[in-house]
């Protein structure tokens, strides 16, 4: 599964969407906005897996993934053998299993659909009143995720109003959605196993 955070990040950058933050935020000094903002991350992955556990028959989703990974497994041992006759056996079940895994990717949309909305008014209503657009400050830099010294000097430069154009003010600082991103990843496999809603992956791994 795609984390959610994932797919925050995206839909954040379309036009029109991204979140005009306060330069006043009510979790001004770091520690406290990586907590709450990790804190809220965690929580709405924890929704979305309970989301996607009433909506979602997990056990025939396990099934057909189980069944269609062991059938890519057999069809490409067929080939790499040259076993014409098991190769053509094979592509007799090929439309079966194209059909399973197209249900099973239309069960997978299911409660990602319904999430996007509410997600979508919290990115845009809640967190702009509440955090500024950094949350943090990492170690080490990591591209997109973090504000590079480029950033900062664009953030750096002060608009009509006497005000810096953005948030940046030192190399290293985390942007909210990165930070996101980053619990999301970080906690989305424990998440799957506490609520049972784990699922293996179409590479058989």
């Amino acid at each position: 599964m795609i984390p959610q955070g994932i797919i925050d990040s995206l839909i954040m950058q379309l036009p029109g969407l991204t979140p005009h933050y306060t330069k006043n935020p009510v979790f001004p000094d770091m520690v406290s906005a990586l907590i709450v903002a990790a804190l809220i991350a965690i929580g709405m992955n924890f929704a979305m897996a309970l989301l996607r556990k009433r909506t979602t028959d997990i056990d025939k989703m396990n099934r057909v993934m189980k069944e269609t990974n062991e059938w890519r497994k057999q069809y490409t041992d067929a080939i790499r053998k040259r076993d014409k006759v098991r190769v053509e056996e094979l592509k007799k079940k090929q439309a079966s299993v194209n059909k399973m895994t197209m249900e099973m990717q239309q069960q997978q949309m299911r409660p990602m659909l319904i999430y996007m909305m509410p997600s979508l008014l919290v990115w845009i209503l809640v967190f702009p009143a509440i955090f500024g657009a950094t949350a943090g400050l990492s170690p080490i830099q990591i591209p997109w995720i973090t504000c590079s010294q480029e950033n900062v000097q664009k953030d750096q430069q002060v608009d009509t109003d006497g005000q810096p154009k953005g948030a940046c003010s030192i190399p290293g600082e985390i942007f909210l959605w990165g930070w996101f991103l980053i619990t999301s990843f970080a906690f989305s496999g424990i998440i799957s196993k506490v609520t049972k809603t784990s699922m293996p992956s179409l590479t058989g791994n």
